[in-house]
């Protein structure tokens, strides 16, 4: 009896599902059975970053995954690490140091992400020294802010340089007309953490278009982390304690008037390192990574006649 009872429960759920997934197929029906004249008006994503010029996703010479502000508001993605790892062949770890992107299989240990080429706006975001791109807590933009990010795959050095080796990650910052004039917000979770971010955007009567924003974040991370290689007397039984912390602040604002456009952004983290990383003493709350990085960008783009463009 239990025997038969399993398998009519089988059957039903079986015959549920087979039901369900017939449903929505005919209210959702695939591309493959649409018209002609019904696959003309699907919507196609545009990308930048591919060719450096605006293109249908369909027209790039790569693999392009567009992720948009409604993409990163439903999913509640709350770092660009975030919403990288949810891409197609795109993968992240984390040391509680930074966090590393690997493209396709290939993430090369102490490899400082710099292989993969991060822009703001079309703005190079790799330091200078390491080449590392920061995609983290340490990302230098509120994800609030973001209009889109085109993640492309494969090589693009003939276009970008030496790090955009696997892929180039374009982040395109939202208009100050996209945004709802001021607003602030706050947020709290476990592990001590709170954030606060206030914003304020607009378009004005004379046209200009103003986005300024601001926000602090900070997390005591992990009270108690376990390292077994650090099991001994000396080194706390390998028990790193209250040093996992975090801390950041961004700034953030843009200015566009007709093809004058100017954009300054400003972020500084503090990295508490439990890993003892680098032949430092382990369980020593002084082991801190510190980053800050900033930048003013000034555009002038013009449209002429003929469809050509000029761009300072």
């Amino acid at each position: 009896m239990p025997c038969k009872a399993v398998r009519a429960a089988t059957a039903a759920v079986l015959t549920v599902l087979l039901c369900g997934t017939d449903a929505g197929a005919q209210a959702d029906p695939p591309l493959a059975g649409l018209a002609i004249e019904d696959l003309m008006q699907v919507d196609v994503q545009s990308v930048f970053g591919a060719s450096k010029f605006l293109q249908k996703v369909t027209d790039a010479p790569a693999a392009v995954s567009v992720v948009t502000a409604r993409d990163i508001e439903i999913y509640g993605y709350r770092t660009l690490a975030d919403i990288i790892r949810m891409a197609p062949g795109f993968n992240i770890t984390y040391d509680r140091n930074y966090t590393y992107v690997g493209v396709r299989g290939f993430q090369r240990p102490g490899d400082y992400n710099s292989r993969v080429l991060v822009l703001v706006d079309g703005h190079r975001i790799n330091d200078p020294i390491y080449n590392m791109a920061y995609v983290g807590t340490e990302f230098p933009v509120d994800v609030e802010l973001i209009d889109r990010v085109e993640l492309i795959r494969g090589p693009s050095s003939s276009i970008y340089g030496t790090n955009a080796f696997f892929a180039v990650i374009n982040v395109v910052t939202k208009k100050g007309s996209a945004a709802r004039g001021l607003e602030a917000a706050g947020e709290g979770g476990t592990l001590h953490t709170w954030r606060g971010r206030a914003a304020f955007g607009a378009t004005l009567p004379n046209g200009l278009d103003v986005l300024v924003s601001g926000s602090r974040y900070r997390s005591a991370g992990q009270a108690r982390l376990s390292y077994p290689a650090f099991d001994s007397p000396l080194t706390n039984r390998g028990i790193a304690e209250n040093i996992d912390a975090d801390a950041d602040h961004r700034m953030f604002a843009s200015l566009s008037f007709k093809g004058l456009s100017v954009q300054g952004v400003y972020s500084s983290r503090a990295k508490t390192v439990p890993t003892a990383s680098f032949g430092s003493w382990f369980n020593d709350p002084r082991l801190q990574t510190n980053d800050a990085q900033g930048w003013v960008d000034l555009r002038y783009l013009h449209t002429l006649p003929g469809g050509w463009a000029l761009l300072v």
